[in-house]
């Protein structure tokens, strides 16, 4: 069995690790965030868009390869991908772009929202189709709200979902808790700060899952 293993640093920021030791980050940020920064390597290090809160990537050792663009390309047998979006609901006139990942490792597919500003056209949804694990913002403000958040993940309907980029107890940003989003659900479950997943492990309808940030 291909376990792939799932560490969230809380904010937006992922590390997951393939069967094979292949580790990728998502989304580092920096001490404006929290003020203790966890200690981190890996081979891979996405970065939706250039704010402090997602770009930190001399966070991260062991010289790995930076994306910062969406072009697909395969980097040690991870396909990736990216899909461009806004940060804001105004086509970025208010806060850049945004790019939303999509990536397979061991056969499970995972897309990251980043800052997602908007509720993406038909097109990205399209381009989406298949999500295995869903990190989403939830936390509104300066992304998506917690409604809009619900209604990507009925369109898309993945098997798990993550919730990201919310106001956590040691987050200094100023965005709205995780309760919002759960509220809209009959059932979540809390984990840990990671979990081990793989492709015949994944529920079959799906679930949301709280991850305690490392």
């Amino acid at each position: 069995m291909n376990d792939v293993k799932i560490i969230y640093h809380g904010h937006a920021m992922f590390e997951i690790i393939s069967s094979a030791g292949t580790g990728i980050i998502i989304d580092p940020y920096d001490e404006q965030v929290k003020q203790v920064l966890p200690d981190v390597a890996a081979g891979i290090v996405l970065v939706s868009h250039g704010h402090f809160d997602h770009n930190n990537v001399s966070l991260v050792r062991g010289n790995p390869v930076i994306v910062r663009d969406s072009q697909p390309r395969v980097i040690d047998g991870i396909k990736i991908k990216g899909l461009n979006t806004y940060h804001d609901a105004n086509r970025g006139q208010l806060r850049g772009g945004n790019i939303i990942f999509q990536f397979t490792v061991d056969e499970v597919t995972f897309a990251h929202m980043g800052d997602l500003g908007h509720l993406p056209d038909q097109s990205v949804f399209e381009e989406l189709g298949g999500i295995d694990v869903l990190m989403i913002p939830v936390g509104g403000i300066y992304t998506i709200n917690a409604s809009m958040a619900l209604g990507i993940v009925e369109k898309l309907k993945p098997a798990v979902v993550l919730p990201m980029h919310y106001k956590e107890r040691d987050s200094k940003l100023g965005v709205d808790t995780v309760d919002g989003f759960l509220s809209r659900f009959e059932t979540f479950s809390v984990k840990d700060h990671s979990v081990v997943v793989s492709k015949s492990s994944l529920p079959e309808r799906t679930e949301v899952w709280v991850l305690k940030s490392s």
